[in-house]
This record gives C-alpha cells, sequence and structure tokens, in this order.
C-alpha cells in the first residue's frame, strides 16, 4: 500500500454529544476512533483534522436565514476537537467554512488540503467523523474524484440522521468509495 492519510471529519464539541449540532451516539464514538488515530499514527499514516470554522455571521446559520443553528464559530469552545481528540505534532489541522457564504462541508473546499496530500504524496485515505450525510459524504466524494483510494471507516461516522447512513454509504460505493471496517482497513497499513 502507498502512503496513507486518516481524515477525521469534523470531531467537535458542537457536532458531539451536548453541543449545538449534535450528530447521534457521539459518546461511542470518541475513545475507539481515538485508538484508530493513535494506531494509524504508529503504523505511520497521516492523520488529517477538519474543523468547521465558521465566522459568527456564517450564511448557514439560522439567525442569518440559514438552515443550522451557530456551530463550530471559529475559536470558541465548540469549535474544539471533542476530547479525547487531540493532535500530535505533525497532525495536518484543516478549518473549512472559514468565510460568510462558504459552506465549507468538504474538507477540500478551499483548505488546501489537496495540495498538501499530494505533497505529501498520499495515495489512500481512510475517512472518519461526523456528520456521515453531510461533512463525511462531501469530504469522500471529493478524495475519490481527486483520485485517492478512498474509504470510509463505517463504525466510525456517525450521522445527524442514523435512517440516512446505509443511503449515504450506498451513494458514495457508487462513486468509487470503498465502505470498510476500520480494523480491515488498518491492517492495510502493515
Amino acid at each position: 500500500m502507498g502512503k496513507v492519510a486518516l481524515i477525521v471529519v469534523d470531531v467537535q464539541r458542537d457536532f458531539c454529544a451536548g453541543g449545538t449540532l449534535a450528530a447521534s451516539d457521539t459518546p461511542s464514538l470518541l475513545e475507539p476512533l481515538q485508538d484508530c488515530i493513535g494506531a494509524a499514527r504508529r503504523m505511520g499514516a497521516v492523520i488529517v483534522f477538519t474543523q468547521d470554522w465558521h465566522p459568527a455571521n456564517h450564511c448557514s446559520f439560522k439567525p442569518n436565514g440559514g438552515p443550522w443553528p451557530v456551530h463550530c464559530v471559529a475559536n470558541t469552545p465548540g469549535a474544539e476537537l471533542m476530547p479525547p481528540l487531540r493532535a500530535a505534532a505533525g497532525d495536518v489541522m484543516i478549518h473549512k467554512g472559514v468565510t460568510v457564504d462558504g459552506p465549507g462541508y468538504s474538507g477540500f473546499d478551499a483548505t488546501g488540503l489537496l495540495e498538501q496530500l499530494r505533497r505529501l504524496q498520499i495515495e489512500h485515505v481512510g475517512i472518519a467523523g461526523i456528520a456521515t450525510e453531510y461533512c463525511v459524504r462531501a469530504t469522500a466524494l471529493d478524495a475519490v474524484k481527486a483520485g485517492f483510494n478512498t474509504a470510509v471507516l463505517t463504525e466510525m461516522i456517525r450521522a445527524v440522521q442514523v435512517g440516512e447512513t446505509e443511503k449515504i454509504l450506498a451513494e458514495l460505493e457508487k462513486a468509487g468509495v470503498e465502505r470498510v471496517a476500520s480494523a480491515k482497513w488498518m491492517k492495510r497499513l502493515t
């Protein structure tokens, strides 16, 4: 297997239990995901964390005419990675949705992530995180369009609406994204 990156999408306080826009069942995600990140790091994978990093007047917020409650405002506690997740030296941090009118669903949307992954000679990406039907979906579709061998780690994702998960995974699979358990994906790193 060529060089690998694990992209951890938007596991932030506002998207986790108790946050303003919480996905489903996030408490069961955190420890296993932290373990997966640690194992991937030890095996030499590049770890990428994406974060919504919105201005306070972002177009997607209800007070500004958008569909969502205010969430992940830059430099606020809600935008922080949800513990126990934490970045380590050498990890790639991507802020998205940083302009007032940019939705920022994909980790590749005007973030420089594509250029960074190419510079690092990444060939394969695994994708985990929140929310399956929005930012995980958009990031996976953009990764496969960019030519990366792309896999979604099926038990390491969480949706806002659980009923949408199977439909989204089927759509991703049709687009060329592999759906795989994290343990199987990790075995490929050895």
